[in-house]
């Protein structure tokens, strides 16, 4: 990696202005822009139980859930809050691992341990903390859509 020259430069701005100078715009290059963009897309920013502020690594992530208007996120450690809505943290999240199973959960395809299609029409599913949860039955079908698209990339 090449050297980082970093400047502060004071102005009268609402925003703050990141201005890249470089020989040539390559991978490196647009990698560094990617994390100043987003520098916690591998996280989220949760909640403790005394409203500590905590930064999730996504890979810890078991499952995020409504839990009466509020989010809970379970991870492998323990429980957290997670100040957003549902649908805002389904779109921030923009990842493969992580997939809606009812209007109220998100879980982590990595953290499960099994899914059983078996149980008349319904979808139980085991986490691999020993959590149970179940899929909505209208959105069955996007799993198993999903489930096989999963299953033809790690083949490759």
């Amino acid at each position: 990696m090449k050297k980082i020259n970093i400047e502060f430069k004071k102005e009268e701005r609402e925003d703050i202005g990141i201005i890249i100078s470089a020989s040539e715009k390559n991978e490196e290059i647009l990698a560094l822009m990617r994390r100043l963009d987003r520098p916690f897309n591998d996280a989220l920013i949760v909640y403790d139980d005394r409203g500590g502020t905590v930064i999730l690594p996504l890979d810890k992530i078991v499952s995020i859930s409504s839990d009466r208007r509020k989010l809970k996120v379970v991870a492998e450690e323990g429980e957290y809050e997670l100040r957003s809505s549902l649908r805002d943290v389904e779109s921030e999240l923009d990842s493969p691992d992580f997939i809606r199973i009812s209007r109220y959960e998100i879980i982590n395809l990595h953290m499960v341990k099994r899914f059983d299609f078996s149980v008349s029409g319904s979808l139980k599913i085991t986490m691999k903390n020993g959590m149970e949860t179940w899929a909505s039955r209208r959105f069955i079908s996007e799993i198993k859509k999903r489930l096989m698209r999963k299953d033809v990339k790690d083949a490759e």
